[in-house]
């Protein structure tokens, strides 16, 4: 299935709203979405969810011969897959484009910056070594892959315990956790992408979200770890009015900054999970049931956009920096999901869903309006309709 076109009204809408500094779910231009880890049963295996971008890391080894050229360093693959449950145009049994750029970008950041020591992953010199694969599958996509897989990359590397072995010089003894503890593995430093979207105004935004990345003109992504070294660089752009050199001095600092802090958050749930797993205490692990309880997995593709306001008064017209309400008289605010609200007209004392924009709900009447509202943020939702189809 081809993807979605974008159309120019939401592109115009999207351009406008970053030219004057506002982003549709209320963020900051360099704020990102918040980040929320989960581990599987087994060592190595992790979810992470950016917003609502999701991804699986699983870490797995085996024991092979090493290459000729490193006798005695261990070897790891990288294979990301985008999944169709993901979004409908990312097809099942062939790696589209975007999970070689994807394999790509983990491979320079990770593999090649050497935060893996191999080394200790030799068994015998020139015959025998540890083989570790990473597999990343993306479960679903609202915008920024590289930074929720880096991340899901990084935790599971961190978790994953290889087994320990013995060798007697003929064979190679394998031991059960039964027998000896698993061991971790070395890492010499955390690097993390961290990604940017520029627009035509000269904006730079971070962690864009799906919409965001289809508007933008260049799209930048460092590797960085918690030394405020960088690891890896990717720069990709549509037209040549924008330098480089331009985006990385206006967002370097800020990327540094960003990316000590989500190495910070890994090691402490990568802590917090395996002192847990030690103890058998499970209720402080962070398993993959809870995740699915309290942050329902949905596909991307939807016929709506999330919008999130500020200081909402419902009892008088609203006239904030992007949007105006009138005819106050016309209009009832009324339960709905957590998170999201519909402002629907009334037509002859009833209310009927006819389309159109949305605020926020009452939780004691499902019919009755709200006479105040706080000044949190809320999310609102605005169903696009097809005059045509009527």
């Amino acid at each position: 299935m081809r993807e979605i076109l974008l159309t120019n009204c939401e592109r115009n809408f999207v351009n406008k709203c970053i030219e004057e500094e506002t982003r549709l779910d209320g963020r900051r231009l360099l704020e990102p979405r918040p980040v929320k880890i989960y581990f599987g049963s087994k060592w190595g295996c992790c979810m992470v969810s950016l917003g609502h971008t999701k991804a699986i890391a699983q870490v797995s080894c085996d024991i092979q011969q090493p290459k000729a050229s490193r006798p005695n360093e261990g070897t790891i693959y990288i294979n990301v897959e985008l999944a169709p449950l993901a979004a409908q145009h990312f097809e099942s049994g062939r790696q589209s484009e975007a999970a070689i750029l994807i394999s790509r970008q983990l491979e320079k950041c990770i593999k090649d910056s050497k935060c893996i020591d191999l080394e200790s992953l030799c068994i015998v010199a020139d015959k025998k070594v540890w083989n570790l694969r990473l597999d990343i599958i993306i479960i679903n996509h609202d915008g920024n892959l590289i930074d929720c897989t880096s991340i899901a990359a990084l935790a599971a590397l961190t978790h994953f315990h290889r087994p320990d072995v013995t060798s007697t010089g003929e064979e190679i003894i394998i031991h059960p956790a039964s027998e000896k503890d698993f061991l971790p593995l070395t890492l010499f430093h955390y690097p993390v992408c961290i990604s940017f979207i520029t627009f035509e105004s000269g904006n730079t935004i971070l962690d864009p979200t799906y919409l965001e990345e289809r508007v933008g003109v260049a799209e930048l992504t460092l590797g960085m770890n918690s030394y405020r070294e960088l690891c890896s660089l990717h720069f990709d752009y549509l037209t040549k009015t924008l330098t480089i050199e331009d985006v990385i001095s206006a967002v370097s600092n800020h990327a540094a900054n960003y990316a000590a802090k989500l190495v910070q958050q890994i090691k402490e749930a990568v802590t917090k999970d395996v002192q847990s797993r030690y103890k058998k205490d499970n209720s402080n692990i962070c398993r993959f049931k809870e995740s699915i309880q309290t942050d329902k997995i949905t596909t991307m593709i939807g016929d709506h956009i999330s919008i999130k306001l500020q200081k909402f008064d419902a009892t008088t017209m609203v006239e904030d920096d992007h949007m105006e309400i009138e005819n106050e008289n016309k209009s009832c605010i009324i339960k709905h999901d957590e998170g999201s609200a519909e402002l629907i007209p009334v037509v002859d004392d009833s209310i009927k869903r006819e389309g159109s924009v949305s605020s926020i709900y009452d939780s004691d009447s499902d019919n009755q309006c709200l006479e105040s509202q706080t000044p949190e943020k809320k999310h609102i939702v605005i169903d696009l309709v097809d005059e045509d189809s009527d």
